[in-house]
């Protein structure tokens, strides 16, 4: 993918399982040394897929390459809208690799879009206007809409604490 990027015409991408991003890292690491667009798709992104076993749950991949690459840009969409979004951004980026975190086999539920903003660096949030909140619900990727869950099932009552502030990617 690299040595398309150099030669120029295409941006190209390739896929493979989150939990194999260590396969991927020196040549990931090298585009972002190297200021070049490739994007990476990462699937299988939640521990919570289990049919294939731990060895098949990305547990420190995501932190990895959010910290140890330089110059690369790193999503976790919760949908298919800030998947869109998460695509855009890395054809925009034209200096920088970008890698994709996606779900996998089973899509998340539908996360409602306040708007594209990822483009603007600003992180989404259902925040409350209450600053007496108990609980902060933090959550990326798949994980969002069980934040999503959590926070209405306490606001039913339905969890000890009644008052939750969340989620915010």
């Amino acid at each position: 993918m690299n040595g398309i990027a150099l030669h120029g015409g295409f941006i190209p991408y390739g896929g493979t399982f989150l939990t194999f991003a260590d396969y991927s890292r020196p040549a990931i690491r090298l585009a972002a040394l190297m200021r070049i667009r490739v994007v990476h798709v990462m699937t299988h992104d939640s521990i919570g897929l289990g049919e294939d076993g731990p060895t098949h749950q990305p547990v420190e991949h995501l932190a990895s390459l959010r910290g140890d690459t330089p110059i690369c840009w790193c999503f976790r969409p919760g949908d298919a809208v800030e998947t869109a979004e998460a695509w855009d951004c890395a054809l925009r980026a034209q200096a920088s690799p970008s890698v994709l975190c996606c779900r996998g086999k089973r899509s998340p539920p539908s996360v409602k879009a306040m708007a594209p903003i990822w483009s603007r660096g600003a992180p989404m949030s259902s925040l409350s206007r209450r600053v007496d909140a108990d609980v902060a619900l933090i959550a990326t990727g798949s994980e969002v809409s069980i934040a999503i869950q959590g926070r209405e099932g306490a606001r039913k009552g339905q969890c000890p604490r009644r008052r939750c502030l969340g989620p915010v990617l």
